[in-house]
């Protein structure tokens, strides 16, 4: 089944327990945490975090586009994390960090920015819970998807079969209606989705839409 994670960066901040009450029904809810230096925008930290865990939501979904993730993912898992995802192109040490992160069993992702090709991700795939494909350029919600990015998750699709691998695809930016089924049908499994969910007149109808798609 399609899993869903609605992008909080899209909520009413105003009125956040009534947006989440919204969207009971998704599998996640995603955080994106940014912080002005590896994306030009700044978003979320610690307190958010530290109020989300305080109160029955969704299972946390935490998107670091930061610079060296490693001084902060244990702050983050401390807060009640399943699933971390991490930017090939912010760390270093990705699998002693990949490998640190599944030690507290939460899911290790790895992301890709849309110029990154599947190529970088060779040595490191049979290590990873999952796959990040970013199909706009990370920053900033509301972007128009990227259809060539997109092409990714069929590559890894096709990656993981013929080496029997098990680890998920996820896809963030741009997905809505129009654009979820092409992306389930490229092998998606988990679908990130910020306007298209808390800024339409029914989040949990779209919800129940996408988890109804098929390959």
């Amino acid at each position: 089944m399609i899993k869903v994670s609605p992008s909080i960066l899209a909520a009413n901040f105003l009125n956040l327990q009534q947006e989440l009450d919204k969207i009971k029904t998704a599998d996640y809810l995603h955080i994106d945490v940014m912080d002005g230096h590896f994306v030009p925008n700044i978003t979320f930290g610690f307190p958010l975090l530290e109020a989300l865990n305080r109160v029955d939501t969704l299972p946390l979904d935490v998107h670091l586009m930061i610079s060296d993730p490693s001084r902060y993912v244990d702050r983050f898992m401390d807060f009640g994390a399943r699933i971390i995802a991490v930017h090939i192109e912010a760390e270093t040490h990705l699998h002693r960090l990949l490998e640190r992160i599944k030690s507290r069993s939460v899911e290790a992702f790895v992301a890709l920015n849309p110029h990154t090709p599947v190529n970088a991700l060779e040595s490191i795939l049979p290590f990873l819970d999952g796959v990040l494909v970013m199909t706009v350029n990370p920053g900033f919600t509301g972007q128009k998807f990227i259809s060539l990015a997109a092409e990714k998750i069929r590559q890894l699709d096709s990656i993981r079969r013929e080496k029997g691998l098990s680890y998920q695809l996820a896809v963030d930016g741009g997905i809505n209606l129009n654009t979820a089924p092409t992306v389930v049908e490229y092998g998606a499994d988990i679908l990130v989705m910020g306007a298209a969910i808390f800024r339409s007149d029914s989040p949990k109808e779209v919800i129940e839409k996408v988890k109804e798609l098929k390959r």
